[in-house]
């Protein structure tokens, strides 16, 4: 299996790379400054200042390595700055600079923008984010006619064997790869997906709307449901490395082998990230996987010193709420540690090799027995949470919990923004 590792732009995950791929399995790694034109997929606020000189050093060392570089021009929405004239040279004239650099690939969503890099730059690898949401062969075919040399699948394929199959089947005739995102640990089918991608998207670009004063409510219900509802820890569709070989015998099945597993998170530091590919390289991982997934782990990302002037400016000016912000800092820098053993889940993909379940009923994430006799919901990752999941004994759920039930009121009555209740009477 070939790998697309997240860069962080530390040299010495390139330096890891270099001795531990044994067999050169990670081929591409993806990232992007910290703000540009077009923005990207993660807030500003979570990304390492790089200048255009030290990304010129890190593509240097991928071009040496043989590992293809590919920058992230991938928001959700780019405001129609691809069809408004000034932007849209400006954007030409960025490409013009990466291609100078010898950058080879583009990760982009906009089917317009896939178009005009195929038309003026012909040679350029172009790959598809995940937040084209594609979701079907037709999809994929639609795609590929625009140009697109990469389509990376939603989560919900992760566990499809059978519509996987399909897609490999479909496509070997072509040049076209596909990538699975492995342990990104979304919540499974989430509701906040495409508010959360437009609300990153918008705080990425370099005239963003409010980069250093984003709340982002979509991540704080993902991890709200996860740390209190530990059954949407084992519904969300991460790859276990011990699962690797599956997916290598679904392509050995389809004869078509153009199949990549994406490790994230760019914003992340080496020691994660270098935890992560060894995991997948050794296709074997002893312990906590949740130390795997995309998690927020203040002591393990690559920007450290975020910077709340301007939360407190909000702040004295009366537009945000001291309190609220507070619980909103309280919520991650006191966030729970979950234990997700790794070692338990030994068989559990064996309910996804044959179909593909999720499509037929809803999920059971409460956390007691669902009634006797009942039909509506699977409970199939509800039975192996209460088999893989804990918490440390040190760990005071409640009052995290009461806290971030405070963070949801202040925020949907909007006091958090400084509102008063009395407006409304």
């Amino acid at each position: 299996m070939n790998y697309d590792l997240a860069m962080n732009f530390d040299m010495e995950l390139l330096n890891y790379i270099e001795k531990n791929d044994i067999k050169h399995q990670v081929t591409s790694m993806f990232g992007k400054l910290k703000e540009d034109i077009i923005g990207g997929g993660r807030s500003s606020v979570t990304l390492p200042e790089v200048t255009k000189e030290e990304l010129q050093t890190i593509v240097n060392k991928c071009n040496q390595l043989g590992i293809k570089f590919n920058y992230l021009m991938n928001p959700l929405c780019i405001a129609n700055k691809d069809l408004i004239s000034d932007s849209h040279r400006e954007i030409l004239m960025f490409i013009d600079e990466l291609r100078e650099m010898g950058i080879p690939a583009i990760t982009v969503n906009s089917p317009y923008l896939c178009e005009v890099i195929k038309r003026h730059y012909p040679d350029m690898w172009v790959t598809l984010g995940l937040y084209a949401m594609v979701n079907g062969i037709q999809q994929i075919n639609n795609w590929i006619t625009l140009g697109a040399d990469e389509i990376t699948l939603p989560h919900s394929m992760n566990r499809d064997f059978e519509m996987l199959e399909h897609v490999l089947k479909a496509f070997k005739d072509t040049h076209v790869k596909f990538r699975l995102i492995a342990n990104n640990a979304c919540l499974h089918d989430c509701p906040f997906a495409i508010h959360h991608a437009s609300g990153v998207s918008h705080s990425s670009a370099k005239d963003g709307k409010g980069n250093d004063k984003y709340i982002d409510y979509n991540i704080i219900n993902c991890y709200f449901r996860k740390v209190t509802k530990p059954t949407h820890l084992i519904c969300s569709d991460w790859i276990r490395p011990e699962d690797v070989h599956y997916y290598d015998e679904l392509c050995d099945r389809a004869g078509n082998h153009n199949l990549i597993i994406k490790l994230v998170e760019r914003s992340k530091g080496t020691e994660f990230l270098s935890e992560v590919l060894q995991a997948y390289l050794d296709e074997k991982y002893e312990g906590n996987l949740r130390k795997l997934f995309n998690w927020a782990d203040t002591g393990n990302v690559v920007n450290k010193n975020i910077d709340n002037k301007a939360f407190l400016e909000e702040i004295l000016s009366g537009k945000m709420d001291a309190k609220s912000i507070n619980q909103y800092i309280k919520f991650f820098t006191q966030l729970p540690n979950v234990i997700v053993d790794n070692q338990k889940l030994d068989g559990f993909i064996n309910h996804f090799l044959g179909r593909y379940p999720c499509r037929e009923k809803p999920c059971w994430t409460e956390n007691v027995d669902p009634p006797k006799g009942q039909t509506k919901y699977c409970t199939y990752c509800y039975q192996w949470m209460q088999k893989a999941v804990s918490y440390p004994e040190d760990v005071n759920l409640e009052k995290w919990s009461e806290n971030g039930n405070k963070l949801f009121e202040n925020m949907r009555s909007s006091r958090i923004f400084g509102v008063k209740e009395s407006i409304h009477e």
